[in-house]
């Protein structure tokens, strides 16, 4: 019973981290990224933040090309949770990565730190390939707005675009500004 007590209130007292982040619009998201790149991830790497308290993964993206931007030919980038050690940590609401992925990346960055993305999973854009004629189409984000209206089934905004309709997407942001 003691056991329990004393596990009971470290719990209580153990530091917890919150993650929070405001929706943005696509036009916020392209005015606050330092950088937009599409590219493929080569690898992603766990360990441990700088004060022992979490895991990050350090993600390698080799860049085919940069719609804003341009941080060389491979970016790497921080991203929350992730393994190391053997140990997993999960933080919800961050986006996760895998050897392959190909990606369309907003990304964000403070002076000579290592990126990360812009707005967590709101700055991620899955690409895949259309069935019907094999060109490339970048999937929107799923990101929760709590607060504003429901998404719709069929909903427009949310309709894979095909890569030469993004890029001109936020060509066309960075042009009205």
């Amino acid at each position: 019973m003691r056991a329990v007590l004393v596990f009971a209130i470290f719990l209580a007292t153990a530091p917890l981290a919150a993650l929070t982040v405001k929706p943005l619009s696509f036009t916020e998201l392209v005015e606050t990224s330092v950088a937009v790149v599409h590219g493929r991830v080569t690898e992603v790497r766990g360990q441990w933040t700088a004060d022992r308290h979490g895991i990050e993964s350090l993600v390698t993206v080799e860049a085919f090309a940069y719609l804003k931007g341009e941080l060389g030919p491979r970016v790497t980038v921080r991203v929350p949770g992730g393994r190391a050690a053997g140990f997993v940590n999960i933080v919800p609401g961050a986006p996760t990565f895998a050897d392959g992925d190909h990606v369309v990346l907003f990304l964000t960055a403070q002076g000579p730190a290592i990126p990360v993305v812009t707005g967590t999973t709101q700055g991620v854009f899955r690409v895949t390939t259309d069935p019907r004629d094999g060109g490339l189409m970048v999937v929107p984000p799923v990101v929760d707005t709590a607060g504003a209206p429901p998404m719709v089934r069929g909903d427009l905004q949310r309709r894979p675009l095909p890569l030469e309709a993004f890029r001109a997407a936020v060509a066309a942001v960075r042009e009205a500004r």
